[in-house]
């Protein structure tokens, strides 16, 4: 058998705390813990974190690993229940005056915007991180905004949407903190904008799936769409977090409902891949918040769901060599 010195060329080195900056591949014996270590690429995984408050489906969410935030929804009853997440618990905060579901949803923990929902409505709120008031109309009173919402709660935009009466839109509008204007653009198309999954900015967006299935894949630019590489495995309903660079599918319908789906997509800025992690509870009509390196995703259907699960992407860390 090959020593380490035969295959690198090194000793291992003989350390009484682990290295501050290892680099990658190198090994070392930590004589305080009396164990062989290395530095070395840690497969993506998926953990459970702690349950939320109020289970519900078709909720807004936004925020990020550590500083989350889920609104609204169905229990099946209509709620504005609102919690805070920490990226290990959940928090109750003050409920939105609304009790919507299929909404708008974008900004951040302490700058959120919840826009329209079902029954159909065009008012919109502002979250302060405390409380909810009421903000500028949308230009029409519509649902089915969940998955079309990306942006702060300044500069947000809103691709599509359901007409009440009428159906699903392409019109795409943008809120810039005080008042809704519809835009010269539009989706390409209109019947995906109910189910589809968006991730992004009011200027840099991506938009994926959409019923039946679907595997479509956009990207927007801020004046125009550009049609990218397919998702992986076709998806509805799930939770989109990321750039247009880089950016995670996570749960959702991976065909018609009522099936759901565990697994989870990543996007490179070029192409979408079939993560080997999974989450453990399948669900579809999720909350998440997040980046594509470390995202989080709670509630949802079947159910509703309380479970909340977070997703880390392979990445270098230290680990204990043993003869197993």
């Amino acid at each position: 058998m090959a020593n380490y010195i035969d295959i690198r060329g090194l000793r291992v080195k003989y350390l009484s705390t682990d290295p501050s900056n290892p680099e990658s591949g190198e090994v070392w014996y930590n004589s305080t813990s009396g164990t062989l270590k290395t530095y070395i690429l840690a497969p993506a995984a998926v953990s459970s974190s702690g349950n939320v408050n109020t289970g519900a489906t078709q909720l807004g969410s936004c925020g990020t690993l550590t500083a989350g935030l889920k609104f609204g929804g169905e229990t099946p009853s209509l709620t504005g229940a609102t919690e805070e997440y920490n990226g290990s618990s959940w928090t109750a905060s003050s409920a939105c005056p609304a009790t919507k579901s299929d909404m708008h949803s974008s900004g951040t923990q302490t700058a959120a915007l919840w826009g329209g929902g079902s029954p159909s409505s065009a008012g919109s709120f502002e979250y302060n991180g405390a409380s909810w008031t009421a903000g500028g109309d949308m230009t029409f009173a519509g649902r089915d905004f969940l998955g079309g919402g990306v942006g702060t709660q300044t500069a947000a935009l809103q691709i599509g949407g359901f007409i009440s009466p009428g159906n699903l839109s392409d019109v795409m509008q943008e809120y810039n903190g005080a008042s809704w204007s519809n835009i010269p653009q539009t989706f390409p198309t209109a019947a995906d904008t109910g189910s589809f999954n968006s991730c992004g900015t009011q200027t840099a967006a991506l938009s994926s799936g959409g019923s039946g299935n679907n595997t479509n894949n956009l990207s927007w630019d801020g004046s125009s769409w550009t049609t990218e590489n397919a998702l992986s495995i076709g998806n509805s309903g799930g939770v989109q977090r990321g750039t247009v660079s880089a950016a995670i599918l996570i749960s959702g319908h991976p065909a018609n409902p009522p099936t759901y789906s565990n697994e989870i997509q990543t996007w490179d800025g070029t192409n979408w891949s079939t993560s080997p992690a999974t989450l453990t509870t399948a669900r579809a009509q999720a909350a998440g918040g997040g980046t594509s390196a470390s995202a989080w995703v709670a509630a949802g259907a079947p159910g509703p769901l309380t479970s909340t699960e977070i997703y880390s992407e392979a990445a270098l860390a230290t680990s204990t060599l043993t003869t197993s």
